[in-house]
């Protein structure tokens, strides 16, 4: 090999390493590839031009690689469907890369703190629907003191969670402090209303290095003691009048 070769060798690959090193290879959680997952969030220009991202409402960085010319406003909210992309080369170095479908704008006056807490409140009570306490786990710090006997004890008793009203009472950009209400149906039971119980809860949620999860939970001090019929009734026309909807996971349908 002459001179000339050889150094034509070596500024090859000084150029190779210069180009990646500044590439980011993403290597998705196998699980998790190839399965398709609804989002909502909002579109952002994080110093990085000609860059469009998204945070999603769970926490997390989404960098999509097909993101149309439409959606690519900063501060857009949107939801999507994603897929996670494997083992995929970026020149940015920016969230989980993704390949998106299905984007829409969403139209709502839910401060983004709210939105967020939704989100993870409606993972949370899908969790207890389906029986699923490692999905519970993901996002509910809290729930991984129980053991799978004693959640599989409780959640039996209970079936048809449904979400509808939350109040933020204080948000930053590391927590977010709030109450809800939720129903439930009691399987085998029956309170002074029927079979619908109704419950509320104070939650803290943190913002992790994996996105948004339940920090702290308790009891509302001020609930009252038993809920009759016109309780709900006024607490569903309440949350009618602030969502169009008393029941939160219908809000941008496919969440």
């Amino acid at each position: 090999m002459n001179t000339i070769t050889k150094r034509c060798l070596c500024l090859f690959s000084i150029l190779m390493l210069t180009v990646f090193s500044h590439t980011a290879l993403a290597v998705a959680d196998p699980s998790q590839v190839n399965t398709t997952f609804h989002m909502t969030g909002q579109v952002t220009t994080p110093n990085i031009q000609g860059f469009y991202g998204i945070i999603g409402d769970d926490g997390v960085k989404y960098q999509p690689i097909n993101l149309p010319r439409k959606f690519k406003k900063d501060g857009l909210i949107i939801q999507f469907d994603a897929k996670l992309k494997a083992n995929t080369m970026s020149t940015f170095q920016w969230g989980k890369i993704v390949e998106l479908s299905n984007v829409t704008k969403i139209t709502s006056s839910i401060a983004p703190e709210e939105r967020k807490a939704i989100h993870l409140l409606l993972k949370r009570l899908d969790s207890f629907n389906t029986k699923d306490l490692e999905k519970l786990q993901e996002i509910d710090i809290v729930s991984r003191q129980l053991t799978k006997e004693q959640f599989d004890s409780w959640v039996a008793k209970y079936d048809h969670f449904t979400l509808l009203y939350v109040d933020i009472s204080d948000a930053d950009s590391t927590s977010i402090t709030g109450s809800c209400y939720y129903t439930r149906e009691l399987v085998n039971g029956m309170t002074l209303h029927g079979s619908t119980d109704l419950a509320a809860m104070t939650f803290t949620l943190s913002q992790t290095s994996s996105g948004w999860k339940l920090t702290e939970s308790g009891s509302l001090s001020n609930q009252p003691i038993q809920y009759s019929a016109d309780t709900l009734a006024a607490l569903k026309e309440k949350s009618v009048k602030k969502y169009n909807t008393d029941n939160l996971a219908t809000l941008w349908q496919r969440i």
